[in-house]
């Protein structure tokens, strides 16, 4: 049976490409959105490409899942494929339809192979222009080919959701690295529940946090890594999320729910609104759940 190289091609995913920098650097950095947008590695075609080349040469395919492509490729092939690898996405309802992201691609090719793509994408003038915002949530871009594929930017989210949100194992994530990014200058999502005196324990906890961290990384030379195992759970941190359309639908069917705690809800909420303006023009029929 055919692999994903054989029946896609670089040119097949090059649309979404871009967005995967964004990604990648959400993971290694503490700088806002608009910050990251003029970096060089996300904005430079040249330089995007070559920060993501020595990324996928690390093996760290996660964030290439940001870029994905749908191809009819025949019922049986679709069917192989959808069963041989992790989150590409097949439905009955186009069964010669397969859906794959740029890590299924990449993870076939060889190391010469990766490198001639890499040059291939260095060349492909795709500007990363966010959609839409609300809130603390961006729609930075996405695909209407096939069922849809999106990918939201969310800033200024707790870990406490981020952990719940990951549990949505269909969907592609990527967030910043307490390893990698200091938190010596963060703080904490405190809860509306919090009145004065619960929000003063709470301010005093998270300096007193903050000032051990220091201690720890700066005076003890502590590792990162290992500092941050003092942090409070409700650390602010930021994440990229993607998926097919039908999936997010999905997680947002579940999350906009009563029964959903209250910061998942809200974001939640504002991808739907951001969300919603796009689904008509996605080119499969989607759920008709909102």
């Amino acid at each position: 049976m055919p692999s994903v190289k054989e029946l896609f091609s670089w040119e097949d995913i090059k649309e979404t490409f871009p967005l995967t920098a964004i990604g990648a650097r959400v993971c290694y950095s503490k700088k806002s959105l608009e910050e990251l947008l003029k970096e060089p590695k996300v904005s430079s075609p040249r330089e995007r490409a070559e920060f993501l080349s020595k990324l996928a040469n690390w093996k760290h395919y996660s964030v290439f899942a940001h870029s994905f492509a749908y191809k009819k490729v025949g019922r049986e092939n679709a069917i192989y494929l959808g069963a041989k690898y992790f989150k590409t996405y097949w439905n009955e309802s186009r069964p010669d339809y397969i859906g794959v992201s740029l890590r299924h691609y990449l993870e076939e090719l060889t190391p010469d192979e990766q490198k001639e793509v890499f040059e291939k994408l260095s060349q492909v003038e795709v500007p990363i222009k966010p959609w839409s915002q609300e809130g603390n949530v961006t729609l930075l871009g996405g695909t209407y080919r096939g069922f849809g594929y999106f990918v939201f930017y969310i800033g200024g989210i707790s870990r406490v959701a981020t952990h719940q949100m990951v549990r949505h194992t269909a969907l592609n994530f990527s967030q910043r690295s307490q390893r990698y990014a200091t938190e010596r200058e963060n703080r904490s999502v405190i809860p509306p529940s919090f009145g004065e005196r619960a929000k003063s324990l709470f301010e005093s906890w998270d300096k007193m946090a903050n000032d051990l961290y220091r201690v720890l990384t700066e005076d003890l030379k502590i590792p990162k890594e290992d500092a941050r195992f003092i942090l409070p759970h409700g650390r602010s941190s930021t994440i990229v999320v993607s998926a097919p359309t039908p999936w997010l639908l999905d997680f947002l069917k579940k999350r906009t729910q009563k029964a959903a705690q209250w910061e998942i809800r809200e974001i939640a909420q504002r991808m739907l609104k951001l969300l919603k303006p796009h689904l008509a023009k996605v080119e499969f029929a989607l759920p008709a759940e909102f």
